[in-house]
């Protein structure tokens, strides 16, 4: 048994096909056979015209309208349409007379004028040139019809083959022939050329060299004044060699063309080479040309002079540190006073404190008072991306300040170029600054006359061998001001603006703890900032308890949108802050409870203390945990224990880090 499966599908759908090609062949030849029969006569006249090919021929001519388009055509052209004449249906009706029309037998014949049999008869078909054989095909076809707008048109080439075939004594026809078909058929224009049949020119000899590149037998770097020479000379002597039986099939002109591959890969080769030598140059002197700027820089260093302007009277809150300074200032003043008696001036002076407090500006009163040069630099200045370039800067600075001794340097944020140095150090280069430095300090080369003051916010991971006795020979600690301090510095800074009568500095001092001196120049700027933006002529305690909670707190986020639900919950929590702070013994006092989003929080219960603690008993610290867990306390007593909120991370965050304090650094534990 055999199954549909074992047959191929190509089989099935061919078979399942012969039904209909068995259909048409049926049909096709029961028309045939009916024309056939009913048109024999015509048939046999039809038969008796294609025997004479003349006959056909001179028919064809006759019917041609007498214009120039058919006038001037090749002899293959219209030996191409003589087929057609054949089948014209002009020729089923030799009579001159008006004949009316018969339809035929099919609907072939009569839509086309001719029986389908006549399609089947073989014809000799005419013998076409080379050249218009090429034209015939759909590629040259297709690249003619793009071309013909911008280069020679089919009839145009035409027209010159015809004319450079009946005139080959004329070189100027066979130039113009050569040039219109040079890019069409290269190879067909050298063998024209080669078989010396036709009589040629300078142009013609160009339209050959034409040839010769399109086809690669020769390279357009070939054809050059020398190469060029020996081509004309056989042009020139073309006629000659053929008169000598040169170039016939006996004795054949053999054209060798040398195209040697080696010696162009060997000149692109140094070309590249060349190339990529200039490039490295030029990389390099720009290099060399951008590192000398980096690192010679010591005409860029020059003192700043606008620094002068302030004294020590701008500086308050800092007595002691301001004592150890006019030392220096009068050691620069007069430095014979110190110097008679064996005493030397201080090579270095290390300003130690918190951020804020007034070192730079310590610094800057030095220089102001001294009356002498001072260079300001930061520690992160030093170092680029460049290796060495910190060591060469801090050489080009003190090249410079031995040239204006004496003088003062002041180094801010010293511990970025003076960390503590290690074996197992990542940055080598880094040490390098730092040693350069020590160098400049304290040296084989003592450097006389020149002051250097540093400053930083971390002192202990300074390098021990910088600040030992002779590079840094003083220590000035620059403290936290207290209210005494605070006092003085809002008398500095409130004396700029208007100040209301009811402002008390007293007040606002005590109200300030834990502020800085840059924390209290920040306070009264806002202040009068926010006195202007409201339309006041003064300053009032309203403007400067807006600033105060605002750097405290943070700014008001009015705009917020809270639901009525959240906005309760918050309330009881701050609630719950408030409430305990005020019962709660040692507590700090309370300053002011908000449940208007401040900041990143939501509400905000702040405490003030009365004075200024220097210390911590352990009764206060547990006090301060008994405030942070106020608020979720309140949250689990109004709204249940499964309905308490995250707001409170913030209070367990802070209690975590107090009581961590109270076990590990204070020993508060019981245990």
């Amino acid at each position: 048994m055999f199954s549909m499966n074992g047959f191929n599908s190509q089989v099935l759908g061919n078979l399942s096909e012969l039904p209909g090609h068995l259909y048409q062949l049926k049909s096709s030849v029961w028309a045939g056979f009916l024309t056939y029969s009913k048109h024999f006569k015509t048939k046999k006249a039809l038969q008796e015209r294609v025997q004479s090919k003349h006959t056909a021929k001179v028919f064809f001519s006759a019917q041609l309208p007498a214009t120039e388009i058919f006038k001037n055509l090749p002899d293959d052209w219209q030996r191409l349409c003589s087929p057609l004449a054949l089948v014209s249906p002009s020729n089923t009706v030799l009579s001159p007379w008006a004949v009316s029309y018969t339809s035929g037998t099919s609907f072939y014949e009569n839509k086309h004028g001719f029986p389908r049999f006549q399609l089947l008869k073989s014809t000799t078909a005419p013998r076409l040139s080379m050249y218009t054989q090429s034209l015939w095909s759909s590629k040259n076809l297709t690249a003619m019809t793009v071309r013909s707008v911008f280069t020679y048109s089919a009839r145009q080439i035409h027209d010159l083959e015809g004319r450079a075939n009946d005139n080959p004594d004329d070189a100027d026809v066979q130039a113009d022939y050569l040039k219109a078909i040079v890019k069409e058929d290269p190879h067909y224009v050298i063998r024209r050329y080669e078989s010396a049949k036709y009589k040629s020119n300078d142009a013609c000899y160009r339209e050959y060299c034409k040839a010769l590149i399109l086809t690669d037998k020769i390279s357009s770097e070939e054809m050059n004044e020398a190469t060029v020479k020996p081509f004309l000379s056989l042009r020139q002597n073309t006629q000659k060699v053929t008169s000598n039986g040169l170039g016939s099939e006996g004795n054949p002109v053999v054209v060798s063309v040398n195209n040697d591959k080696r010696s162009f890969f060997k000149e692109q080769l140094w070309n590249t080479l060349r190339f990529l030598i200039g490039l490295f140059l030029i990389v390099s002197v720009l290099e060399a040309q951008l590192q000398m700027r980096m690192t010679s820089n010591q005409k860029e260093v020059q003192p700043d002079s606008s620094e002068k302007k302030v004294k020590f009277s701008d500086v308050q809150g800092v007595e002691e540190a301001k004592v150890e300074l006019k030392e220096v200032v009068e050691f620069l003043r007069s430095p014979e006073k110190f110097t008679k008696l064996g005493g030397k001036l201080p090579s270095g002076i290390l300003l130690i404190g918190a951020p804020g407090t007034g070192k730079t500006l310590l610094a800057k009163a030095v220089a102001g008072e001294a009356g002498v040069p001072f260079f300001f630099c930061s520690g992160a200045e030093f170092d680029e991306m460049f290796v060495g370039v910190g060591a060469a800067r801090v050489r080009n600075l003190f090249a410079a300040a031995k040239e204006l001794a004496p003088c003062i340097i002041f180094i801010d944020e010293l511990d970025a170029i003076g960390g503590t140095r290690s074996v197992g150090d990542h940055q080598p280069y880094s040490r390098m600054t730092l040693n350069q430095l020590l160098v400049e300090l304290d040296g084989f080369d003592k450097t006389e006359g020149i002051v250097v003051i540093g400053a930083t916010n971390f002192p202990e991971i300074l390098d021990k061998a910088l600040v030992r006795p002779g590079r840094f020979d003083s220590r000035v600690t620059v403290p936290m001001p207290d209210v005494r301090a605070r006092k003085s510095i809002l008398e500095l800074h409130l004396g700029k603006v208007q100040l209301a009568d009811d402002v008390s500095l007293d007040t606002l001092s005590r109200g300030t703890p834990g502020f800085s001196g840059a924390d209290l120049a920040n306070l009264v700027n806002q202040a009068a900032l926010k006195a202007a933006s409201d339309g006041h002529f003064n300053v009032t305690n309203e403007h400067l308890d807006y600033a105060r909670d605002k750097i405290i707190m943070g700014p008001e986020r009015k705009s917020a949108f809270i639901e009525e639900k959240n906005r309760e919950v918050v309330a009881y929590h701050e609630g719950g802050h408030a409430l305990v702070a005020h019962f709660t013994p040692e507590a700090l006092p309370l300053h002011k409870a908000t449940i208007v989003p401040r900041g990143d929080a939501l509400g905000m219960v702040a405490q003030l203390p009365e004075k200024d603690e220097l210390s911590w008993t352990k009764k206060q610290l547990l006090a301060k945990l008994d405030v942070c867990m106020g608020g979720r306390v309140a949250e689990e007593l109004v709204f249940g224990k499964d309905n308490v909120t995250s707001g409170a991370s913030s209070d367990f965050s802070q209690a975590t880090n107090i009581a961590r304090a109270m076990v590990t650094k204070y020993a508060m534990s019981d245990k």
